[in-house]
């Protein structure tokens, strides 16, 4: 038999709930739906107030969400391209020059499962977090999921899901990613 739990965890004052998760969301919400040059001007004015860290030279194209900015650090001359999700729950850095190509997701948390008893709602999650070094580039369509670290310069395919790290100045593909070389 499942234990039936409340299925609210996390306390929250009255005051955040408005600021943080209502007026916060609807604000980030009009700007990722704001499209052509306006949006990525203006998504580059307002989202370094939200973000934890913002470098100068920020691009994000249209119809990319970015869930908990205030854990998500991004360096200098960033460009995400449209409909890429990054869930900033557990943590996210993401270095200088980097590139995130469109539909990529970036996941920084990941549920715990284990006990069979209870809800894989009820059971938390675990937050290792993820870090992008400087000079990426993330290809079309990938998965990046927690505790990954992507070394600098690496270059991760179309399609990948990154499980595990990624050394630096390497080249890496696949379900699950695997290096397939080192860049000269």
């Amino acid at each position: 038999m499942i234990n039936k739990k409340i299925l609210i965890t996390e306390k929250i004052s009255l005051k955040d709930l408005i600021l943080k998760y209502t007026l916060r969301d609807f604000l980030l919400g009009i700007l990722n739906r704001t499209p052509a040059s306006i949006g990525v001007f203006l998504r580059m004015v307002f989202y370094k107030f939200f973000l934890k860290k913002c470098g100068k030279g920020l691009i994000i194209r249209d119809w990319v969400t970015i869930k908990f900015p205030e854990r998500v650090v991004i360096g200098n001359h960033v460009g995400i391209s449209e409909y890429t999700l990054i869930d900033g729950d557990g943590g996210i850095e993401i270095g200088e020059y980097t590139r995130i190509a469109s539909h990529v997701s970036v996941v920084s948390f990941g549920h715990n499962y284990e006990r069979k008893d209870e809800l894989i709602k009820l059971q938390g999650k675990r937050r290792k977090g993820i870090k992008i070094g400087r000079d990426v580039w993330i290809g079309a369509g990938v998965r990046i999921l927690d505790g990954v670290e992507i070394g600098d310069g690496a270059i991760v395919g179309a399609g990948s899901v990154v499980k595990r790290n990624i050394p630096s100045f390497s080249v890496a593909v696949g379900v699950p990613a695997k290096v397939i070389k080192e860049r000269k």
